[in-house]
């Protein structure tokens, strides 16, 4: 009997009244180490707790081999043991557990509706229970999973479900696979992604192509977690897939879709593919849930963001859907409203119903919501009673504790809203007094470094400067110089180069082409040029007299000069404006506004006026500078 041997089961668990010891898969039994291995049972602190020789297992267990006569020198098969190893149960104070005894246990205390999992007793089971899942079939195993919801605390033993069925993964077919990932998915105590699921994505992204409609659904989903996608998965090949199941699928598997994209930072290409998918929330908005509706508007947006490549079904969305806007929440209605913004279209009515709601439920909104309900009224320029309200409403908002949390935790929304107001020309002085306050700016200035956010001090440059031209009253704090002239260096490009115009971006192209087309028309001793006329202002403009003075930005009225008709042209490039409108969206608006305030002459040249004019020939271009000068004049005269 020395030379036989066999490995010890996976684990023996042997229970006492004063102790639990396990021995887990790590040695080999035989006769000689009898001795070692019962010392593993016992507590050295007295002989109370030995077990005596007849309840030794591993007495026990050679009894069993001897009995069947196995030979000294012939290892001994591993099917010749199951049967003495199944029958065997460790007996001890009058009590046998089976190897299935702790999975049958768990069971019984999560059916339980009084049990405290928080206890010792509980605690045992489940750390027993971790230590025999390969025993254990795949459906037990889902079920577990199923179960670790219930179960307060449970990441050790997710873990430990995790990492065996990553082993079993290599013999499970692709239900299997799939059932066991999607069981896990459905954790709401567990966020992170595990091992298992970053291999069914690793693994069966080739296979996109052959999935089934609700295969595809949940693989996406799956893939969600990881927040993008892997380099082995081929988005192409995914949106392929999609078109051809699409017809297939809920609009709520729509939803999950979309929302997985959306997470993993990816927008639609295929545009035909997008204009399906707006098709069936048209259909299928008023019978969904608001979860859905509100994943695939963000995706319709984020698939959306070239105003010259989209799909033309995103434009229906607004005048479809806005007489739903009752029926929703803030989080949908927000979507909603901004669903087109990329592509410069803003729905007058959308824009009202969606701002009465928030009025309504002013409290519940969230910070960053109420910042996107600004940015569209700023930018739209759409103006109503509604739209006084809710600017006022803002002010008095924030003006309140319960607020402040929300607003230092989050301080590029705040100072982003404070911006929009300023560009829709309200100053409300409880917004201004905490954007501009020194320990907001502080903060924001961290944050900002912190997370990247970089446009917040362009934001601050903004409201200040704003401040100096049209609210030269104001008294509260303001920004210091210093962060001033740092913010205007951070984002004050320079002067377009006009000697190589190969390096111009369109919209310097096409001041170059403005500034040349005024001189031609000046004269050769034209005194146009381009400047900065203000440190917020991202975009020089062209700046020229009518009495042959010449200006700039630092000129001033005198008793010699007070009849100088000083004019600036500012080029309205194409995201100046609506779509479908020539009117000037917010900033340009705002733009315009200010300069007037300070006592120029404004003229705004759009751009499609003028390469439209430059399409008839060169004098056409001329006269249109000719027209917009005299009307100008004109209406300085009715003035």
């Amino acid at each position: 009997m020395d030379k036989v041997i066999r490995r010890i089961p996976h684990v023996l668990t042997i229970t006492n009244q004063n102790f639990t010891r396990r021995i887990e898969w790590r040695s080999w039994l035989s006769s000689k180490s009898i001795p070692a291995n019962k010392s593993l049972l016992f507590k050295p602190d007295g002989k109370d707790n030995y077990i005596s020789d007849k309840d030794d297992p591993f007495t026990l267990l050679l009894n069993n081999l001897t009995q069947k006569k196995i030979h000294a020198n012939n290892r001994v098969p591993i099917a010749s043991l199951d049967e003495p190893l199944k029958s065997c149960t460790t007996q001890l104070m009058g009590k046998q557990f089976s190897r299935h005894d702790f999975y049958n246990q768990f069971i019984e205390c999560i059916e339980k509706q009084d049990t405290d999992f928080k206890s010792e007793e509980c605690n045992n089971l489940i750390e027993n229970l971790s230590t025999t899942l390969h025993l254990l079939s795949d459906e037990q195993l889902i079920k577990i999973i199923d179960c670790l919801n219930i179960i307060p605390g449970n990441s050790s033993l997710t873990l430990k479900l995790d990492e065996e069925c990553c082993k079993r993964s290599t013999k499970w077919d692709k239900n299997i696979y799939f059932k066991v990932a999607w069981t896990f998915l459905q954790l709401k105590t567990f966020n992170r992604p595990l091992h298992l699921q970053k291999k069914i994505v690793l693994e069966f992204a080739q296979e996109v192509q052959q999935m089934t409609p609700q295969e595809l659904v949940k693989y996406l989903v799956i893939l969600k977690q990881f927040r993008k996608f892997p380099k082995t998965v081929n988005k192409i090949h995914i949106e392929n897939r999609l078109s051809k199941v699409l017809d297939s699928l809920s609009i709520e598997d729509l939803g999950l879709v979309c929302s997985a994209f959306f997470e993993c930072n990816e927008a639609i290409k295929n545009l035909e593919l997008v204009g399906r998918l707006v098709e069936r929330l048209l259909i299928g908005a008023s019978s969904t849930d608001d979860k859905t509706v509100g994943s695939m508007l963000k995706l319709f947006r984020r698939s959306s963001s070239d105003p010259g490549h989209y799909a033309k079904q995103v434009l229906d969305i607004q005048p479809m859907l806005c007489n739903l806007v009752p029926n929703w929440n803030l989080k949908v209605l927000i979507q909603l409203a901004a669903v087109c913004s990329s592509l410069l279209f803003y729905h007058p009515v959308t824009i009202e119903l969606v701002t009465q709601k928030f009025l309504i439920c002013m409290k519940e909104a969230r910070l960053k919501d109420l910042e996107r309900l600004s940015m569209v009224i700023a930018m739209s320029t759409y103006h109503s009673p509604s739209i006084d309200l809710f600017w006022d409403a803002l002010g008095k908002e924030f003006a309140g504790k319960e607020r402040q949390n929300e607003i230092y935790q989050y301080p590029h929304s705040f100072i982003s809203l404070t911006n929009y107001a300023v560009v829709a020309n309200h100053y409300s002085e409880q917004l201004l007094r905490i954007a501009l306050s020194p320990d907001f700016i502080i903060q924001s200035k961290s944050y900002a470094e912190k997370f990247s956010y970089q446009s917040t001090k362009r934001e601050l440059l903004n409201i200040d400067c704003s401040l100096g031209i049209e609210r030269p009253e104001y008294c509260g704090p303001r920004l210091s110089p210093i962060d001033a002239k740092a913010f205007e260096k951070l984002y004050r490009k320079p002067l377009p180069n006009m000697d190589d115009q190969s390096l111009l971006n369109s919209h310097d192209a096409f001041l170059v082409s403005l500034l040349n087309t005024v001189k031609d028309f000046l004269g050769e001793n034209s005194s146009a040029s381009l400047v900065y006329l203000q440190p917020h202002f991202t975009t020089p403009d062209i700046v020229f007299s009518l009495n042959g003075y010449k200006v700039n930005k630092s000129f001033t009225l005198s008793k010699d000069n007070c009849g100088v008709q000083r004019c600036v042209l500012v080029g309205g490039s194409r995201n100046m404006f609506s779509r479908f409108s020539d009117q000037p969206m917010g900033p340009l608006r705002m733009k315009v506004r200010q300069l007037q305030c300070m006592g120029w002459n404004v003229i705004v040249i759009p751009w499609n006026e003028f390469f439209n004019a430059s399409k008839r020939d060169r004098l056409g271009k001329l006269v249109l500078i000719n027209n917009k000068i005299r009307e100008t004049m004109r209406k300085l005269k009715n003035d």
